[in-house]
């Protein structure tokens, strides 16, 4: 069963009568991407509008006489006309939509808060868009203590904690981006707020800096944290998280298991795996081992050089990143990069290469070990089975 088939099945029950469960978490999280832009008002104490009118007016919005507007995922159609019929879903409010993009500033951020039953209030942070400017500013995160989206969503929390004072709980999620701020939100916003935060769910979130996830702001909130991220996971695996995530089925291939459409449910919560699979940790190894080898200067200096190029392709778009055009524009753009950062991308490039390699020869020697200690007990029962006189 997917979100889509959870909707299906339990979308007839309401909240109120059946509480919040980890797909309920899946559907926020499908449910930030949608354009509210105009739809839902980004204020806390203006009236709230419902799921159920939001939904409708951007599928007309985004419909053959609509104004241009689009889904982010193409699974997005079906969700919103499956949810209009789901009365678990369409009556939930709506108020505080903020969607920000600054090229000036490098961020993209952009987070909804939902009026659940029982005065119960769930603030939802987006994820990654398609624009250049929010892969911009996750690819910051590899140098800089903060980026402006984690900072607005501190600033974003407070505001409606502020606003939405009744005594109800607050919940936060975030799916990708959107779970790594989800987090960062929780950790740093202050103790009046924080004492109201029930729980803080990251869906396949990037993590932190170690001594970041050592610091008492995430000691604090620990135990209200729940990370999931699929067997295959990418994004979730990068940097470090505050504890051990859950790791979940996903019916994906590789980097596809990051949509939460892919991920699997059975009766209301996510399908457990063991452990990640290899093609996670080896991603998980080999980045951790590069990172480590670059010091915050150089890092800085190879994400600046590389955005050099994909800003020579002439997009605005991820989606028109890799059309004949732009290809072409990046590629005349490499021999334009000043001597320094070509050095500083070539020894990026070669430490790389080591940490791949190192990766490859951790994991032989893990293979080997296995193998001597599967021989050794074989030996052992052999022995126990035939003693010798």
């Amino acid at each position: 069963m997917d979100v889509m088939s959870y909707l299906e099945w339990r979308g007839d029950i309401s909240i109120a009568g059946l509480p919040l469960c980890e797909a309920d978490y899946a559907v926020f999280g499908c449910c930030s991407y949608f354009p509210y832009d105009g739809v839902v008002p980004e204020g806390f104490g203006d009236t709230p509008v419902s799921l159920w009118n939001a939904v409708t007016r951007i599928r007309e919005l985004a419909g053959l006489d609509g104004d241009g507007r689009s889904f982010h995922y193409k699974e997005d159609d079906e969700m919103t006309e499956t949810l209009l019929t789901c009365p678990r879903f369409t009556s939930i409010g709506l108020v505080g939509f903020r969607n920000i993009i600054d090229v000036e500033k490098q961020e993209q951020f952009a987070a909804v808060t939902m009026l659940l039953p029982n005065r119960q209030k769930m603030i939802v942070f987006r994820g990654t868009d398609k624009t250049l400017t929010g892969w911009k500013e996750d690819f910051n995160m590899m140098y800089l203590e903060h980026v402006p989206s984690q900072e607005d969503a501190v600033k974003y929390i407070e505001e409606a904690a502020a606003a939405l004072d009744d005594g109800g709980d607050i919940y936060i999620c975030g799916h990708s981006k959107g779970g790594n701020l989800a987090v960062y939100a929780a950790a740093y916003c202050s103790e009046k707020v924080r004492s109201r935060i029930k729980q803080i769910v990251s869906l396949d979130g990037p993590g932190f800096e170690l001594e970041r996830t050592l610091s008492d702001e995430f000691v604090k909130i620990k135990d209200r944290i729940y990370s999931f991220i699929p067997q295959q996971s990418v994004v979730g695996m990068m940097l470090e998280q505050f504890q051990k995530s859950s790791v979940i089925h996903s019916r994906g291939a590789a980097f596809w298991q990051h949509s939460l459409y892919t991920w699997e449910i059975r009766r209301g919560d996510f399908i457990r795996e063991t452990d990640v699979k290899n093609l996670s940790r080896n991603v998980d190894a080999t980045l951790t081992n590069w990172l480590i080898s670059l010091d915050k200067e150089k890092r800085e200096k190879v994400v600046e050089g590389c955005w050099k190029v994909v800003e020579a392709s002439g997009v605005d778009n991820v989606d028109d990143l890799f059309t004949f055009k732009s290809t072409i524009n990046m590629l005349k753009s490499m021999g334009k990069i000043d001597d320094e950062t070509k050095d500083v991308l070539s020894e990026a490039v070669k430490l790389f290469k080591k940490a791949y390699k190192k990766m490859h020869t951790d994991n032989r020697e893990i293979r080997k070990e296995k193998r001597r200690k599967k021989t050794a007990k074989e030996d052992i029962t052999e022995i126990a089975e035939n003693p010798t006189e």
